[in-house]
């Protein structure tokens, strides 16, 4: 028997069960449909870049980004657009010109495009492009978070670009010499499998919402776990999972999650407990294999000190934003069958047909990697591909804190190759 509780408590307790489990991630049913505080997406976010975010050429391309941006600042910045304003194409007036200016200081707009006051063609391609190099979908239209970011201080770009130079040129010597490993950037929500120097598998990923960050991790790959278990965190049983089961007795057996005395002990009936009680956090809870899995079918088994993780998920609609940040820390990759074929590549017959196969038989195995393959969880907010300079929200207020990167005395800069 559940004891009775006041209706207006039911409901506050209803709104934060969905609140908490939309930011979580739980369980898939819950959030089939898209996050409640999206728009509707008219967009396919890009895939992650086929050149190595860092390299030694991407070294050298961030120190002369970081030379132009100085110059930059040192001219006085750009102009700000007035606050709370939408411009769109064939809009003419003040404001026009200011984002005119704006975005030719950037090199967004050529500066020789003519016309002071008109949102013309050039103008709504030249908002696309800085909207799609700082990781915004390209609507041309100038609002919100597009504002926001064209707004942000000169200073602030330059001190992003010092911070992320000292974070690539920390890195470059722990991955000269490694054939095969794993960079995934939970800033730009992205993974690059790397081999020889060179970008061999990529995938969009999820990582850690602002509550509760991916860490910095590198560690290694180890094992490919087929049809895993959950072991439900205690921090996600105490703010989402219990609540559940509060609001709905029969949400346990719904989502296959079974009720544990204690890790490894024995299993207890739930319709012997009182989840309304202060005993209901001493449990512990694993959900079993399948698809409806938080895990998944698959799991990368990368021991480290945080315990993080990388994993499929069974809510693949969230790869289908821009900014996906939505995980308790762990990260989900939408190609994980490509990432474990390479993986596993050359490793007696194992392939992605073979797995598919064990998760059809509904039979948990597990895949130890003849050579575990190193991986790194990074924080890189700016880097430069092709010549063009790439921003990301620094999602984690990590920027300011960091330290700033070395630009080389003498180093001959060859700002004409970049584009901010």
């Amino acid at each position: 028997m559940f004891r009775s509780v006041p209706k207006k408590s039911k409901m506050q307790a209803g709104r934060r069960l969905v609140n908490g489990l939309i930011a979580l991630g739980l369980v898939a049913t819950i959030v089939a449909n898209a996050p409640v505080h999206a728009a509707t997406h008219r967009y396919t976010p890009p895939q992650p870049s086929g050149l190595p975010w860092i390299s030694a050429q991407t070294e050298q391309s961030l120190v002369s980004a970081v030379d132009f941006y100085q110059r930059i600042v040192a001219a006085g910045g750009w102009p700000k657009l007035p606050g709370r304003i939408t411009l769109r194409p064939g809009d003419s007036d003040e404001s026009v010109v200011i984002l005119r200016k704006r975005l030719k200081m950037t090199r967004d707009l050529p500066a020789n495009a003519r016309g002071d006051y008109a949102f013309d063609d050039n103008v709504v391609e030249a908002v696309k492009r800085f909207q799609r190099r700082n990781g915004l979908e390209p609507t041309g239209v100038v609002y919100g978070i597009t504002l926001r970011s064209l707004n942000v201080p000169a200073k602030t770009r330059l001190r992003q670009l010092q911070a992320n130079l000292a974070r690539i040129q920390a890195l470059l010597p722990r991955l000269t010499g490694s054939p095969k490993y794993i960079i995934m950037n939970s800033a730009s929500f992205e993974l690059q499998g790397i081999q020889n120097g060179r970008v061999a598998i990529t995938s969009r990923v999820i990582s850690g919402k602002r509550a509760t960050p991916t860490p910095n991790v590198s560690a290694q790959v180890r094992a490919i776990n087929i049809l895993p278990y959950w072991h439900v965190p205690r921090t996600i049983a105490k703010r989402a999972l219990i609540p559940a089961i509060r609001k709905n007795p029969s949400y346990l057996y719904k989502e296959r999650i079974r009720v544990f005395s204690t890790f490894g002990g024995g299993e207890v009936d739930p319709s012997t407990v009182n989840w309304w009680g202060p005993e209901a956090t001493r449990y512990v809870f694993r959900q079993d294999p399948g698809p409806q899995n938080a895990l998944g079918v698959l799991r990368f088994d990368m021991p480290n000190k945080h315990i993080v993780y990388m994993h499929d998920t069974p809510m693949k609609n969230l790869f289908g934003y821009f900014e996906r940040a939505y995980s308790a820390g762990c990260v989900r990759l939408q190609n994980f069958l490509n990432v474990a074929d390479w993986l596993i590549a050359g490793q007696g017959s194992w392939t992605t047909a073979r797995i598919q196969a064990v998760v059809a038989s509904g039979k948990p195995q597990t895949i130890k990697l003849a050579h575990p393959v190193p991986v790194h969880f990074i924080y890189l907010t700016a880097w430069v591909t092709n010549g063009v300079v790439e921003f990301r929200n620094d999602l984690y207020n990590l920027d300011d804190a960091a330290p700033k990167g070395n630009v080389v005395a003498g180093w001959q800069v060859l700002t004409s190759t970049v584009t901010p």
